[in-house]
């Protein structure tokens, strides 16, 4: 057990925890040196004209006057009591500021306010990517489909929730029986969802935040973090690279999806015209013609909604070369992508599924929620006509490694079948994962002949030290070449 905590503890390098639960001494110096840094970002980038230096200590007074330590305060504040507190601490120097600067000084101290609070140190963590709150004594990391307790609390719970409303408000987004759901994300990627307190049983309000640690995810991102050999990863990056192909990313959640997504986006060709469609933005391509569609759920009063497949539909008059959708959710969103496709626009698109084959069977049944009246042959046309393949990811149990688990090419619709060939397995998974080449002849030859992948020149089993028989392997990928 003490190994264990141990293991959990280091990931804060200055914090222990004393018997009740509660931070020594060694998170007090970190909290401190977390509000200095919060302080030098504010003043130095969320103001047009920088504070002087008598502005600068009558804030940190101010800050102290109120007993506000802005890493771990979970009150609430008014304009007022902030204004009262300045000038108390001007009366006691006897100087002044002139209306500006204080004002300045009050919009500087609201927004410490709006921090991570309590979760600081997770945030700042490298190693912690998922954050889930249960009520306010329990805060829960996961790692891989590993969660272990924290120890981190608030006060009581209405200390949580105004940490929670303060945290939607800077998203323009709020918590209540009507809304009693909140899916959206920070512009630095951090993802949250919120759920209201009456529909979560004894607990809650339950909070969600996923943090994305990989800023640039690159092919080669992707083959030092062992999701696939070299070969697959170049494979998929040439099937991208050939403006041709529709590519359905399957997985449960959290195995890398959108990541695996974002890097094959640096196969876009610098003069194509990308659209992404999400229900919150993820994907955020480097891409000079990138634009994206976010949807939004009806107000309190059940109006001002826009689905996905309202976007989807107005992609097309946008003049894509890619549409891509950030997840296949709901029946509407699958018809809206796949008649897209299908219609000659490319692109891409996550869905949940167990393995590349039920990743087919998942399309006709969301096809057929939105199709009821139509046969099943012809929502199979439709899947073929628009999908050319499938990859499977998972996350390895013990390691929770990431690993890309299959791929499938899809074919003709043929005597009541929908044609696949297996390109790639993963046979043998562990430190040493072993792949298949299921085929050496494939529907794109062309577009690999084009970029010198030739699969016949390939061992039937490949891994991370794996050669072609024959030939020189040395295909050269940039982003948008």
């Amino acid at each position: 057990m003490d190994s264990n905590k141990s293991k959990l503890f280091s990931l804060f390098s200055t914090r222990t925890l004393s018997n009740e639960g509660t931070t020594s001494t060694g998170t007090t110096t970190q909290v401190n040196q977390t509000s200095q840094n919060t302080e030098t970002v504010t003043s130095s980038a969320s103001i047009t004209k920088p504070l002087s230096a008598l502005g600068m200590t009558v804030m940190r007074e101010a800050r102290k006057e109120l007993g506000l330590d802005v890493s771990s305060y979970t009150g609430t504040i008014s304009d007022s009591v902030i204004s009262h507190a300045i000038d108390r601490v001007l009366k006691k120097r006897g100087e002044s500021l002139d209306d500006l600067e204080k004002a300045q000084i009050i919009v500087l101290l609201q927004k410490d306010l709006l921090g991570w609070g309590v979760l600081q140190p997770l945030i700042e963590n490298k190693e912690v990517t998922d954050i889930h709150v249960y009520d306010y004594k329990t805060v829960v990391i996961q790692r891989g489909k590993s969660s272990e307790l924290t120890g981190l609390q608030w006060p009581n719970h209405q200390a949580y929730v105004a940490f929670l409303d303060r945290l939607l408000l800077k998203l323009g987004k709020n918590l209540s029986t009507q809304q009693h759901t909140v899916d959206a994300a920070f512009p630095n990627g951090i993802r949250i969802c919120a759920i209201h307190e009456s529909v979560c049983g004894s607990r809650g309000p339950l909070l969600s935040i996923r943090i994305p640690r990989i800023s640039t995810v690159t092919l080669e991102t992707l083959i030092n973090y062992k999701v696939a050999p070299p070969l697959v990863i170049y494979y998929l990056a040439s099937l991208v690279r050939s403006r041709e192909a529709t590519l359905i990313v399957a997985g449960e959640t959290g195995t890398g999806k959108t990541t695996l997504v974002r890097a094959l986006g640096t196969q876009f060709g610098n003069d194509e015209s990308i659209v992404a469609v999400e229900d919150t933005p993820e994907v955020n391509f480097q891409h000079p013609f990138f634009r994206s569609l976010v949807s939004r759920p009806p107000n309190i009063e059940g109006q001002g909604e826009v689905t996905l497949q309202e976007h989807i539909r107005t992609t097309l008059r946008m003049t894509p070369t890619r549409v891509i959708l950030g997840e296949m959710r709901t029946p509407q969103a699958a018809e809206a992508f796949l008649e897209a496709a299908q219609t000659g626009h490319v692109g891409m698109t996550t869905v949940h599924a167990r393995n590349a084959k039920e990743t087919l069977v998942r399309l006709e049944s969301l096809l057929g929620r939105a199709q009821k009246n139509v046969s099943l042959d012809i929502l199979r046309q439709q899947i073929a006509l628009a999908v050319d393949c499938i990859v499977w990811l998972f996350r390895e149990k013990g390691s929770g490694k990431v690993r890309i688990g299959e791929i499938i090419e899809v074919g003709h619709f043929v005597e009541g079948q929908i044609q696949v060939r297996p390109m790639f397995r993963l046979i043998q998974g562990g430190e040493k994962p072993i792949w298949r080449i299921e085929s050496w002849t494939s529907n794109f030859d062309h577009q690999l002949a084009k970029d010198g992948i030739f699969l016949g020149d390939w061992p039937s089993e490949i891994t991370f030290t794996s050669n072609p028989k024959t030939g020189v392997f040395n295909p050269v990928y940039q982003s948008g070449s």
